[in-house]
């Protein structure tokens, strides 16, 4: 038999576009600006206590607080027009993760790729009661998936699903 690698037509394709994805828990937004306002409010402070200095020029302090709040801008519109996107789904094959809205990324992790899975929580998220799925793959040149901002509930029944279904792929090699 020899070897054949036959081409595909694009609309014979599927599409994952089509999936229902769920949101993310809304109060994850709530820890994305806590997160926000934690980084910004030292850095601002910052440069208004350059202006209590003699010995740096004000220009300086006044050049890092226009960069400051460039920054600043562009991170307040990423939460709030990025968490809309933020969002994730699964197949039968494969689940499916999308966020960003200046950096758009969607992923598409095969249950095959899937090494291990954890259910973390930190000290912030503990605050709020939420939690991130990790999902660690194999041969992942770019990392690992990440979803964060799931209540403990779902985040239990995707590991579950996740588990169930490497372990299927696994039995059926």
């Amino acid at each position: 038999m020899s070897f054949q690698n036959l081409a595909l037509d694009l609309k014979d394709l599927p599409d994952f576009k089509t999936v229902k994805l769920e949101a993310v828990q809304k109060r994850y937004k709530k820890l994305l600006w806590l997160n926000v306002i934690a980084l910004f409010v030292p850095l601002f402070t910052l440069p208004i206590f350059g202006f209590l200095f003699d010995e740096i020029p004000s220009w300086i302090s006044v050049l890092f607080l226009c960069l400051l709040s460039v920054i600043f801008i562009l991170r307040v519109i990423e939460v709030e027009k990025g968490f809309p996107i933020r969002k994730f789904g699964i197949r039968q094959y494969d689940m499916i993760y999308q966020s960003g809205f200046f950096h758009y990324t969607e992923t598409v992790v095969p249950y095959n790729r899937i090494q291990h899975v954890e259910i973390k929580q930190g000290p912030l998220s503990r605050l709020f009661t939420l939690y991130s799925l990790r999902l660690y793959t194999a041969g992942a040149s770019s990392g690992d998936l990440i979803i964060d901002g799931l209540d403990k509930s779902t985040a239990q029944k995707l590991k579950a699903k996740v588990l169930d279904k490497t372990t299927e792929v696994n039995v059926t090699d």
